[in-house]
């Protein structure tokens, strides 16, 4: 009822042993299908196409034991910018395994598909496993899924196209992950890499990427980086690209997608302090304004915790 032209839902586990949090959503058995369905039935009957994502915490797993693509030391992990205390807790994954995490996301895809939602966006960002799986920061591993674009981008690509198999044409199979990780000559690589192998859409956010990897032109400068890549990554595939991160206001959203440069802009917090934000927008009316704290009170307890929705 938010007036949202697409929902994707909040991340959710492929499997119980991965969970970045106990609470978090879980699509790892049948059990989970009918919440899905239901779901899937609300935001239908408001005219509205719905995805999950659907993700492996990796390194930042908590309900098991946290995995990575590479064994890496705590200074390996500190210079580029990441979560040292990853690098202590994370063991490496043995090739078997990962054929393994293959199937549980493909499964998931499925699951989601039987419970009639439209789509799965695969989550390779924000230092979730295949996030470290794409960057050669975090991956040095020395077989197929190591060393050059194509296989890091491999276990990524093995699930787009099995999901695609299982699940059909009409499916929604998009991506999240960092548009610059390393670096945005690897964001445009992966991009091709992805539309070559299925992929229908483009979520572009932050993976392991150093820090002043990017530099923001000038013209660009009240966006973070990620929106930035977006824009650049936009120019070289012709399926559609999200820009998410710094995209606030309407004002700013309208630069992005009127002005030909994304096509969509992604609002999670903005409809999170106010259900009605896309529409009020729309009619120029006041709108409660998201306050950016450093930890989302929002999760927390909405109606009482949020300041914006307090007022």
């Amino acid at each position: 009822m938010s007036g949202a032209g697409l929902i994707i839902s909040e991340v959710t586990c492929i499997d119980a042993g991965a969970r970045i949090d106990p609470s978090q959503l879980g699509i790892w058995s049948d059990e989970f299908t009918e919440g899905y369905r239901s779901l899937a039935h609300i935001c239908h009957e408001e005219g509205v196409p719905v995805m999950a994502q659907i993700n492996h915490g990796g390194a930042k797993t908590v309900t098991g034991t946290p995995a990575l693509p590479s064994k890496l030391t705590e200074g390996e992990f500190s210079a580029a910018g990441l979560d040292h205390k990853a690098a202590a807790r994370a063991r490496e994954l043995e090739t078997p395994e990962i054929a393994a995490i293959e199937t549980l996301f493909i499964d998931a895809a499925k699951r989601l598909k039987e419970a009639g939602l439209d789509g799965v966006e695969i989550h390779g960002a924000h230092g979730f496993l295949l996030s470290y799986f794409l960057s050669s920061i975090t991956n040095k591993r020395q077989d197929e899924y190591g060393g050059s674009l194509e296989n890091r981008a491999r276990m990524v690509t093995n699930i787009m196209k099995a999901i695609r198999r299982e699940c059909g044409e009409d499916f929604i199979i998009g991506i999240r992950y960092g548009g610059a990780a390393p670096a945005l000559e690897d964001g445009i690589g992966f991009a091709e890499i992805f539309e070559d192998a299925g992929c229908d859409i483009l979520h572009i956010s932050t993976g392991a990427t150093p820090k002043d990897a990017v530099t923001v032109p000038e013209k660009y400068e009240e966006f973070t980086f990620p929106v930035y890549t977006a824009v650049e990554i936009k120019k070289h595939v012709s399926i559609p690209v999200i820009a998410s991160n710094s995209v606030g206001t309407i004002d700013q959203a309208r630069i992005l997608v009127d002005g030909g440069l994304v096509d969509f802009a992604a609002f999670a917090r903005n409809i999170l302090a106010d259900y009605d934000w896309v529409k009020k927008t729309e009619r120029g009316l006041e709108v409660n304004r998201c306050l950016r704290c450093k930890t989302c009170r929002w999760f927390r307890k909405a109606l009482t915790e949020c300041p914006a929705r307090r007022g």
